[in-house]
């Protein structure tokens, strides 16, 4: 039961999201149309266990591809944050160019 106990913060503090930090990292980062995604699993953030906030996005990348990622940070404490990116999602802008000169 003690451990638990010891445990509860923690545990309660990996479901916690900073839209308003993750916005502003991401802006940095060269990335534009930011959305702030809810997630309904809390327990499954892409983060390390030191992170007390995991917040999810999708945004265009700064070189102009779209993406899907997570923002890990500690809050205004700490190491900071990092961006991780866990898809992107390519154009296909129609068949590929043949490979050889054969006709």
């Amino acid at each position: 039961m003690r451990v638990i106990l010891a445990l509860a913060p923690f545990l309660l503090l990996a479901g916690c999201t900073d839209a308003e930090g993750t916005r502003d990292v991401l802006e940095a980062g060269g990335y534009s149309n930011v959305q702030i995604v809810p997630r309904s699993n809390w327990l499954v953030s892409s983060c390390g266990e030191r992170d007390s906030y995991a917040t999810h996005f999708t945004a265009q990348g700064p070189t102009g591809i779209p993406v899907e990622g997570v923002v890990c940070s500690q809050g205004s404490w700490g190491k900071g944050a990092t961006i991780r990116i866990t898809k992107v999602h390519r154009r296909f802008d129609g068949p590929a160019a043949p490979q050889s000169g054969a006709r």
